[in-house]
């Protein structure tokens, strides 16, 4: 597929400075926020990346997000903190707490398109306030594909907005427990939460079910593939935010949505053997290639 888009991707999410705790140690100040996963698990200069961090921003980080994306035009600078997030997992990653959450200079964010931003072909809407993701939206004035991500709290402080959003997205990636509360179903099977949730208005779903895989559903389709099954998990931080970019690269080389759920699960597989996004900056190609056969192994209608 060939392309006239100034930017044929746009990645918009969280740009955050975080401090992680878990089993392992504690770990301060490394990159963090859904918009730095999915774009870190795109190839370099594919997308462009949209989003604000403070003055305060490490130069490393900054450095590492400009090397992925296709130029820094659209990420603002504004004088003040950065988003932060500090949170601890449970010994076994089933549960998290958070322990602070500082907003800095995001709580008055109104993010504004660059002219080559507004023209693309794919939009992945990363884990925000849905009044962002709308705005972002609205910018654009070509007709994008659009995958969306959410979280449970948006579902209770800005419903509204998030029903819009969803009803204007391609594909919808949630995680099971999000895909519950969203629908609202007492002790629902799957595909009782996809056909309530698709009568939301978009066109596709993805229901992340962590160590027991993922699971696709459209009017027509449903199916469902495996997860890698890593030796050691150290940090599952932006596993789900690392899923959406690396099938969002896979649809834009021209894959089926097989073969790109495929991708997302091998690509989020490497994020959580590491600490924060040290897994996905550097896969090595050949174990890549094997993962991807393995979860393609799983594949089942």
């Amino acid at each position: 597929m060939t392309s006239n888009y100034s930017h044929k991707a746009l990645v918009f999410g969280s740009l955050s400075i975080d401090k992680i705790i878990n089993r392992y140690g504690t770990y301060p100040d490394v990159l963090g926020g859904s918009a730095s996963y999915a774009l870190l698990a795109t190839k370099q200069k594919e997308c462009q990346l949209i989003g604000m961090v403070g003055s305060d921003f490490p130069k490393e980080h900054f450095d590492l997000l400009g090397e992925h994306s296709i130029d820094l035009e659209d990420l603002k600078i504004e004088q003040g903190k950065t988003f932060a997030w500090g949170g601890e997992y449970a010994y076994d990653f089933s549960t998290r707490e958070t322990l602070y959450v500082d907003p800095g200079v995001s709580e008055k964010y109104k993010p504004i398109l660059s002219e080559k931003a507004k023209q693309c072909e794919y939009l992945l809407l990363g884990n925000t306030h849905p009044n962002l993701q709308l705005t972002i939206l609205d910018q654009i004035d070509s007709s994008p594909f659009v995958i969306l991500d959410t979280f449970k709290l948006y579902m209770d402080i800005a419903n509204d907005d998030l029903k819009k959003i969803i009803s204007k997205s391609n594909l919808l990636c949630i995680n099971y427990n999000e895909a519950i509360y969203l629908s609202g179903l007492l002790n629902p099977t799957l595909k009782e939460m996809a056909e309530c949730i698709l009568s939301m208005g978009t066109d596709s779903l993805i229901i992340k079910q962590g160590e027991d895989g993922a699971s696709f559903f459209d009017r027509n389709t449903h199916f469902s593939i495996g997860a890698y099954p890593v030796k050691i998990v150290m940090d599952t931080t932006g596993a789900g935010d690392t899923f959406a970019g690396g099938l969002l690269s896979s649809k834009m080389a021209g894959k089926n949505i097989e073969d790109a759920m495929i991708a997302g699960a091998t690509m989020a597989s490497f994020c959580i053997e590491n600490i924060a996004h040290e897994g996905i900056v550097s896969v090595p190609d050949k174990e890549y290639q094997l993962r991807k056969e393995w979860i393609k192994s799983t594949l089942t209608y």
